[in-house]
Parts: C-alpha cells; sequence; structure tokens
C-alpha cells in the first residue's frame, strides 16, 4: 500500500513538471507578442503604423517588414550621446545559420527618413561597407530607384551589397509609418539579413562560430551592435525546462518498476 502511495506521489510530480515545462515554452513563445501588444498600446501611430505592427510574430526571424520576433533578441542604444531618453534609437543583430540578420529603428522624435544606404561591419577587426540599395526584379542594382521622400509602407525592393557592389544575397524590408515624419508619428524601422558565406568570401576570411561581427549605420548613431557566435535564445530556458520535466517522468517509472 505504502508503494502505491509512493508511486502516485512521484507520478503527480512529474505530471505537474510535465506541465510546468508546456506552460513555459508556451510563454517563451508568446513572450515577444506579448511585448509587441504592450508597445502597440504605448506608441501613438499612424493607420499604416497599427496595420504593420499588427502582423505575424515567428518565432524565428523572417525580413517581411514586421518586427515582433525582434523582441526576443536584445538591444543596443544608438544615439550621438542624447541626453533625451526619447532621441535613442535601437540596433540589433542576429545570426541564424548561415544568415546575419539586423534589424534598427529610429526613435519617434526623429523628424527625418532614416538614412539607410550605406553601413558598416567589421568582422574579427576586417571591414567593409554595405550598401542598401533599389533592385530590379532580377536583383541587379536599379540606380534610378527612388531611396528618399517615400510614403508611408514596407520597401522590399531593396538589396544589400558589400564593397564596390558585390552582391551578398541581401534581403530587405524598410518601413515607413509616418512619411511627413511628425513627432506624434513612429519612427521608421529597417531589417535585412546577408549571406555570412558570401560576405566571407568577399572579405577573404573564415567566419566560424566564434566571429566577433559588428554593424553601425554613421549616419544614426555612434554606436554599432556587437554580436560573437550563435546565440541560442529563449529556447535554451524551454529546452531545459522539458529536460527537467522528462527527467520527473523518467524516475517516476522508475520506481515503479
Amino acid at each position: 500500500m505504502k508503494k502505491r502511495e509512493s508511486y502516485k506521489k512521484h507520478l503527480n510530480r512529474g505530471v505537474m513538471a510535465v506541465s510546468f515545462a508546456v506552460i513555459f515554452i508556451v510563454f517563451s513563445i508568446m513572450g515577444g507578442r506579448i511585448q509587441a501588444f504592450a508597445d502597440d498600446a504605448v506608441a501613438t501611430q499612424t493607420d499604416a503604423a497599427k496595420s504593420n505592427s499588427s502582423g505575424p510574430v515567428t518565432t524565428g526571424l523572417a525580413i517581411d517588414g514586421y518586427y515582433g520576433e525582434w523582441s526576443q533578441y536584445p538591444s543596443a542604444d544608438i544615439t550621438y550621446n542624447s541626453n533625451n531618453g526619447y532621441s535613442v534609437h535601437k540596433g540589433q543583430i542576429a545570426i541564424d545559420g548561415d544568415r546575419l540578420y539586423v534589424h534598427f529603428s529610429m526613435n519617434d522624435l526623429y523628424t527625418s527618413q532614416m538614412q539607410f544606404q550605406f553601413w558598416n561591419i567589421t568582422v574579427d577587426g576586417k571591414q567593409c561597407v554595405l550598401n542598401v540599395l533599389p533592385v530590379n526584379s532580377d536583383g541587379s542594382i536599379n540606380w534610378s530607384g527612388q531611396m528618399y521622400n517615400l510614403d508611408e509602407g514596407i520597401y522590399r525592393n531593396f538589396g544589400v551589397f558589400a564593397g564596390y557592389y558585390t552582391d551578398i544575397d541581401g534581403d530587405v524590408a524598410f518601413t515607413v509609418y509616418d512619411a511627413a515624419h511628425t513627432e506624434t508619428g513612429k519612427g521608421d524601422e529597417i531589417e535585412f539579413s546577408i549571406s555570412m558565406k558570401k560576405l566571407a568570401d568577399y572579405l577573404g576570411i573564415n567566419i566560424d562560430q566564434g566571429a566577433t561581427i559588428t554593424v553601425s549605420n554613421p549616419n544614426i548613431g555612434a554606436q554599432g551592435v556587437t554580436i560573437t557566435g550563435t546565440p541560442t535564445g529563449p529556447w535554451a530556458g524551454a529546452a531545459m525546462a522539458m529536460a527537467l520535466a522528462t527527467g520527473g517522468v523518467f524516475v517516476c517509472r522508475r520506481k515503479k518498476r
């Protein structure tokens, strides 16, 4: 009788552990969405901005002009030493497989369109310029394409080129929320990704998992964003919780025998 009660007690603990893990995973996934909805409630946005921020939030990064998934990643302040906390732009960087992802957002008080053509990237001390330029449907540079005075919307007709216009398989989304760029509107945002292999070929180096990569935009601020190695993100905690829960069930089964 005592053995049966002991088994039930351990089984209940295992079930509770599994339930905790499931809840933890759900909240890990939903964290980005909750933060995105909270930001929507606070910010004063145009109709275009509200429509854009209600887009899909994925567990992985996607270049689509919807930025909710970036809430899962740390950010750096980008500024020219401003004392105004509202005048701070944000920068983020992440690695997923062969792709390097970059996200920058302008503060809401910035009254001009983001200057997003020139970027500096440094990989283990080796630096080059990245050019974000309009492209044609075949991926070639559209030298007459419009880059300034853009209307509200998400723009996908841009590519990324290293140095003197070497294609590095860039994917870009640039968002204008308020074409007039008033202080009551939301600042522009951009996200782009590039092939790390093509960047390495251009630089003539090998980029391993421990590489230190920094991206900055001299027209936005003096600071850059840096990443070393490949981040694990919020899934690490969820995986650990699931491992603990699985271990609890395993103990119960062992005791049953």
